[in-house]
């Protein structure tokens, strides 16, 4: 009864509820609606929002790197976390302010690298949208207060996008004499930003984490229910394959 009411609630709410209106206008308004012209756009708002498409889409992306082992990690003398978004203004435990959940995830995989390796944490991210405020200011005050040491934690607030994460993190890892880093960021985002500060010239070990798929994709009737998550997920996956596809162009 559980898994039913669930499956009704996704058809009840976006966008499976336009799904279900656009058949009805199709269907009641036969006469005056062509089914064969509406159909297509039925079909390609349909599998972009269900999971046996948008899982399919990432996961190629979040599979081309593995997580490595501890003891490939050695040798690094820098974390380097990457922004994934903030909320300026919002409280926030100790001010204001709040990551977004993607970077949350990103932060929190770099504390628990921190505490085993005891190497400073370069941050990057600045002010892309001027309400959301600098990410570098929620994200020092988030590690200082999880125990990081002040001198430990290295700002970089002027960058807007991932190939300027990439230019100005070898600038400070030059300032700084940090000659190989651990770069973390969300899996997805990861071939990436790996492309871009490989062709800065950066030395790194590709750490990824904040997955969005399980390791054995399901197929059951929720892969085939659309829901909006899914739809993000798609979104996402499109973002990265045209951002590798600009890369590769050269255009950014």
């Amino acid at each position: 009864m559980l898994y039913f009411s669930n499956l009704c609630y996704a058809w009840l709410m976006p966008p499976g509820i336009f799904i279900l209106a656009l058949l009805a206008v199709c269907f009641f308004c036969r006469r005056s609606v062509r089914f064969a012209k509406v159909l297509p756009v039925l079909l390609l708002m349909y599998l972009l929002s269900i999971s046996a498409v948008s899982d399919r889409l990432i996961r190629p992306l979040e599979n081309y790197y593995p997580q490595p082992a501890l003891a490939e990690l050695k040798d690094a003398e820098a974390i380097v976390v990457l922004g994934g978004g903030s909320f300026g203004g919002v409280p926030d435990f100790d001010g204001l302010g709040q990551v977004a959940s993607g970077a949350a995830n990103r932060h929190l995989m770099g504390l628990r690298l921190y505490r085993v390796l005891h190497v400073p944490i370069i941050f990057s991210g600045g002010l892309v949208f001027e309400e959301n405020g600098i990410e570098a200011d929620n994200a020092i005050r988030l590690f200082k207060a999880c125990g990081v040491a002040e001198q430990d934690l290295f700002p970089e607030s002027r960058s807007r996008n991932t190939a300027e994460n990439a230019r100005f993190t070898k600038e400070l890892c030059q300032k700084n004499g940090f000659r190989k880093v651990i770069l973390v960021t969300s899996a997805y985002h990861m071939p990436r930003s790996a492309a871009l500060f490989r062709r800065e010239g950066v030395d790194f070990v590709p750490y990824p984490c904040d997955y969005m798929t399980n390791r054995d994709l399901v197929t059951d009737a929720f892969a085939f229910t659309p829901g909006h998550g899914n739809l993000s997920v798609t979104a996402i996956a499109m973002k990265e394959y045209l951002g590798l596809l600009a890369v590769k162009a050269g255009l950014q």
